[in-house]
């Protein structure tokens, strides 16, 4: 899910990089074949570029290594072994939260290049059920679609679509079919196409839509170039175009005449080329190739070859090596050595804290563990606990590359579970109760100074009791404060408010240890 989001945010910077530079020089100048190709070659830059690395000088592996689970449960420790597995991402990488901004955005995205690609199939649809019912003729390699009810001139491949009446005058409209078949011929639909995958795969990026739009402008110019060039005066052809453009709205796949680029075509018929401006062009074009390429790539980690030679005096740290290092004992000793040091913290007890803490530790050439790190915590003191205890591991038999000792990085799962009971359980009575900061007078202190009677209350008349339930945490704090009996006009809301501010309470105990407890408090509104 990250590989695509940063995919997405480099191709669109791509985009946005060479659209603009697009822009600058080439959009209004001449050389209507190069920005052709120009435009092509930013399409296929934008989609396949970001899927390069960049290859940079840090070594690791193809693999990490993740050592198996270790569990840690409240009360008595326990622990299992799973095994080892060898994969080519981080641990704290292959969880999947969906309930996470990342994974709802990644649904809308993929929503929307559903709906992008339906739309798509549906346009090509439509065009093969046109050919499908209309009379076609073929001529010179290309097929003329005869269409009915004054449809717009347009191509798409080998297909000419063109109104019957219309072609039945052919030699009047020569100029229009001349242009459409250069757009056959030259191939200009695949440009389209390729076009088109973009704004499936940036639906949400105007650029993508603006790009698309630009190619079919520059196909219509290269068209009118070589029309003019070879089968037309220009003052024929323009009115012709103006005589014979359509504002009829046809498919988004497929060149047509439209009013809406008249104006602009005919303006760039006499356009001339400025070989200084082009030449600006092209090298502000190779500046900004070589930032996107930086742009889009990231120090990709080295892979290391098992054959290879190894330096003494060489640094860098391993994932995978010849000979791995091994725990005195071996695995069953280590996870053995986890489970019985890790205590389960008391905060996070309090806190109803567990998850699975990620850490990752180097094994050093001496066989000493260095630079232990969390990769991902949980809090509550999970995290520190399982840094200490991996910190002061006994010294490993260390790994070796090519009869070198080596430093080799592993990373370890650790899992802090509580027991059910004390995850689940809340208690009405207790050994200890729960107190107030004080006590109950100061407790009765607290909420008739904070509680004001509701404005609309007082206008109504309403007076009453309102029964509040909430728990007293492990930790003391308020919660899950929710409204028993009311009475209405905001003195529910009121009361409410107010119980769930209240300051920590010292936690009830049970056994010796802090439990959650339930409360009952009804507060009476009373009008003088």
């Amino acid at each position: 899910m990250d590989f695509l989001f940063i995919y997405l945010i480099k191709s669109s910077l791509s985009l946005a990089i060479l659209y603009i530079s697009y822009e600058l020089f080439f959009r209004k100048e001449a050389y209507f074949n190069f920005s052709r190709y120009f435009l092509l070659f930013t399409l296929l830059v934008v989609i396949i570029l970001p899927f390069i690395p960049y290859n940079a000088t840090q070594i690791v592996s193809v693999a990490s290594i993740q050592l198996g689970e270790v569990i840690i449960r409240s009360g008595i420790p326990s622990f299992t072994l799973n095994e080892v597995v060898i994969s080519a991402k981080d641990p704290s990488n292959n969880v999947v939260d969906f309930n996470s901004p990342y994974a709802i955005l990644f649904i809308i995205y993929i929503a929307g290049v559903l709906f992008k690609s339906l739309q798509f199939i549906f346009r090509l649809w439509q065009i093969r059920r046109l050919v499908n019912k209309s009379e076609t003729i073929e001529s010179e390699g290309l097929t003329f679609v005869l269409t009915q009810k004054g449809s717009p001139t347009f191509s798409f491949l080998k297909w000419i679509f063109i109104d019957q009446q219309l072609f039945e005058k052919k030699d009047e409209i020569e100029g229009i079919i001349s242009h459409e078949k250069i757009h056959s011929r030259q191939g200009h639909t695949f440009d389209l196409i390729i076009a088109e995958l973009l704004t499936i795969i940036q639906w949400f990026n105007p650029l993508a839509y603006l790009l698309k739009k630009t190619i079919k402008e520059n196909h219509e110019y290269i068209t009118d170039h070589e029309v003019i060039e070879n089968y037309q005066s220009m003052n024929a052809y323009q009115l012709l175009l103006v005589h014979h453009s359509s504002s009829i709205k046809s498919n988004v796949l497929t060149h047509n005449f439209s009013y809406s680029l008249l104006k602009r075509r005919l303006h760039m018929m006499k356009k001339s080329k400025h070989p200084l401006r082009f030449a600006l062009g092209m090298l502000f074009i190779a500046t900004t190739m070589v930032v996107i390429f930086f742009a889009c790539s990231s120090p990709d980690k080295k892979q290391v070859d098992p054959t290879g030679e190894v330096s003494k005096d060489s640094e860098a740290t391993f994932e995978v090596v010849e000979v791995m290092p091994e725990y005195p004992g071996g695995m069953e000793a280590l996870i053995e050595y986890l489970g019985s040091n890790i205590k389960y913290p008391d905060q996070a007890k309090q806190e109803g804290i567990e998850g699975k803490v990620f850490v990752n530790f180097i094994v050093e050439k001496d066989g000493s563990i260095g630079e232990t790190k969390v990769i991902r915590g949980i809090g509550g003191g999970c995290d520190e606990e399982a840094v200490r205890v991996v910190s002061q591991m006994p010294d490993w038999i260390p790994g070796t590359q090519r009869g070198q000792s080596v430093r080799v990085s592993y990373n370890l799962p650790i899992s802090f579970k509580l027991s059910d009971q004390e995850k689940d359980t809340i208690y009405n009575v207790v050994e200890v109760m729960p107190a107030f900061p004080g006590g109950n007078e100061a407790l009765f202190s607290y909420l008739s100074k904070n509680i004001k009677y509701p404005e609309n209350a007082k206008k109504e008349g309403i007076n009453g009791r309102v029964f509040i339930n909430f728990i007293i945490e492990k930790s003391g704090k308020v919660g899950e404060v929710k409204l028993l009996r009311g009475i209405g006009g905001g003195c529910d809301e009121e009361a409410m408010r107010v119980v769930s501010e209240m300051p920590n309470w010292k936690p009830g105990l049970q056994d010796g240890q802090p439990v959650r407890v339930s409360y009952n408090i009804p507060i009476k509104f009373a009008l003088n």
